[in-house]
């Protein structure tokens, strides 16, 4: 190999060595997003009076992270100390793509029906306590109320269409069945638009 090749070599070795370096850098320092921090407004702290409803969650459940599997099969005091020593260590855990997400979602967070001053709508269908929310819906004001999900648009468009209250059964199944599908699901904090409606059309 000639001096000029060898420098050309050299360099190109360095280059690469250089890139490589650069993207290893690169990588370090973007650290991935937690589960805390993602989910900022639903983790649980140590004194949280959800505990014991997340462990009576448990025993029903089938959980992944290795703590949890543990807690699962102990009572009282140290299957909720199992239970929340899993916890801790999953919202240390990167978030995306985990494996733990569900452990997550079902016993180590708050969720939207966790949250909120007034009492859960629980009725059934035929209840006319269904009604006030959905002659509300009927005149929402995105500009007050946020912006409406889609499922709770195609219920508002179905309300204008059939008049006033009473309601038809339906239509308050509709809305039963959303507010069902929603109050088990994380809350993202008192600003987030699922949360903001459900405080509007879900409870009494």
């Amino acid at each position: 190999m000639s001096k000029l090749s060898f420098m050309a070599a050299g360099a190109a070795g360095v280059g690469a060595a250089g890139a490589g370096g650069f993207l290893l850098l690169k990588d370090q320092s973007i650290p991935s997003t937690t589960f805390k921090e993602r989910y900022e407004h639903a983790w649980l702290p140590k004194t949280s009076n959800l505990w014991s409803s997340r462990l009576a969650s448990l025993k029903k459940g089938v959980p992944v992270h290795i703590k949890l599997i543990e807690a699962a099969k102990k009572d009282g005091d140290e299957a909720n100390r199992l239970l929340q020593e899993g916890c801790s260590l999953i919202y240390e855990e990167p978030f995306e793509n985990s494996k733990y997400q569900k452990d997550f979602e079902l016993y180590c967070s708050k969720t939207n029906k966790d949250v909120g001053s007034k009492a859960w709508n629980g009725d059934e269908k035929n209840n006319t306590s269904w009604d006030a929310p959905l002659t509300s819906l009927k005149s929402h004001d995105p500009s007050t109320g946020g912006t409406l999900p889609n499922k709770l648009l195609e219920i508002q468009k179905e309300i204008k269409s059939t008049g006033a209250a009473p309601h038809d059964e339906a239509i308050r199944e509709k809305l039963k069945n959303w507010c069902e599908e929603i109050q088990s699901r994380v809350y993202e904090g008192s600003e987030s638009s699922e949360f903001k409606q459900q405080e509007l059309y879900c409870r009494k």
